[in-house]
């Protein structure tokens, strides 16, 4: 392969995977020409352009609770595909690769109108409208779980696991650690936040204090003020406190147990690094895809799932207590989610994709 175009935006649960197949791109095709084609109002130029990969957008919006009917309202979506075409035949790439989100969708649709070989990636467990769309259209659908809602044409499918950037699969330990004397926890409130989980983990700082439980705590830029205020308040000053944890690599290998919502890649990244979990799914999700996403790691043994509603009838604190006094279930957990992982997934959808080149 000599050019290839990664197209989708909004959220980093899709960025983040793209990024991890261009890393993979580039380590087995050291020529390559890569573009990475996404919206104009979503995180993905910068991410994009950080990782040293040219970016283009397109004028595209969501639709977000107005359903694919709205598309026709909105009349970005001719626009968009027709300034797609446009990028697809001056790039003239081998292979286009969708990650889902809106943004996605127009340069995969012009692909696969001028015959280019197209495939899409899905990260969560319930697919969104636009893998839906498009995976009638594309011969390869690659999914991060298995297709148990039977979406998708079986004969199209292949599970390749989410694609992680290489400073986390590197932590990977042959084995999951055993069990460990340290009582750290990482909450993750997610690169947006979530103000629910932050203000449940302050409303148990003092339980946390008397378990002796130490903690490192993403709040999201939005939140980070507020929270970090409270943390000072309560003379917590030597706590790392974070809008956005940079290092995450490194705030995996120092958690015994991780607190987050349950994001796709996240997920993926709790699984490789073996790594036990208490999961507060986001409600307002879309198809409530992250609450799908946590029941899999529960149903595996992997993860305590918690719902946000919750929160204000339990103690945050008395849930991670009775968690790190068992040793032998963190020990289980563990186990349960290095058995899940998938550090191999970007190999494998580079090897799907070098497929559809040669078969072409």
């Amino acid at each position: 392969m000599k050019r290839v175009i990664l197209t989708t935006g909004g959220t980093g649960g899709h960025i983040f995977p793209a990024l991890a197949v261009a890393e993979e791109l580039r380590e087995r095709h050291p020529k390559i020409a890569l573009l990475f084609v996404g919206g104009r109002r979503g995180p993905e130029e910068k991410l994009a352009s950080h990782a040293g990969l040219d970016f283009v957008a397109l004028p595209v919006s969501g639709v977000l609770g107005r359903g694919w009917r709205a598309l026709g309202i909105l009349g970005w979506l001719p626009r968009s595909v027709l300034r797609a075409i446009a990028i697809v035949r001056r790039f003239k790439p081998d292979v286009v690769l969708g990650l889902g989100g809106y943004a996605g969708f127009p340069l995969v649709l012009a692909a696969w109108i001028l015959r280019v070989p197209t495939a899409i990636h899905e990260q969560n467990s319930l697919p969104g409208m636009t893998n839906r769309l498009l995976g009638r259209i594309v011969p390869r659908v690659m999914l991060s779980m298995p297709d148990d809602h039977n979406l998708f044409d079986a004969r199209k499918v292949v599970v390749t696991g989410n694609p992680l950037r290489k400073s986390i699969r590197r932590l990977r330990s042959a084995q999951p650690e055993g069990e460990s004397p340290r009582r750290n926890v990482l909450v993750l409130g997610g690169s947006q936040g979530a103000r629910a989980l932050n203000q449940a983990v302050l409303d148990s700082l003092e339980g946390f204090r008397e378990e002796r439980i130490s903690l490192w705590h993403q709040t999201g830029a939005a939140d980070w003020e507020r929270v970090s205020r409270e943390y000072v308040r309560l003379g917590w000053e030597q706590t790392r406190v974070e809008p956005f944890i940079e290092n995450v690599a490194e705030a995996y290998g120092w958690a015994d147990l991780v607190v987050c919502r349950a994001g796709a890649t996240t997920l993926a990244e709790l699984m490789v690094m073996g790594k036990p979990s208490v999961l507060v799914p986001f409600p307002y999700a879309t198809h409530n895809h992250q609450m799908l996403n946590a029941r899999h790691l529960e149903q595996s043994g992997a993860a305590l799932v918690l719902m946000e509603s919750y929160l204000a009838q339990v103690q945050l604190w008395t849930v991670i207590k009775d968690l790190l006094d068992i040793p032998g279930k963190l020990r289980d957990m563990r186990k349960a989610a290095w058995a899940l992982g998938r550090p191999e997934a970007g190999v494998l959808v580079v090897q799907e994709l070098e497929g559809l080149v040669h078969h072409e």
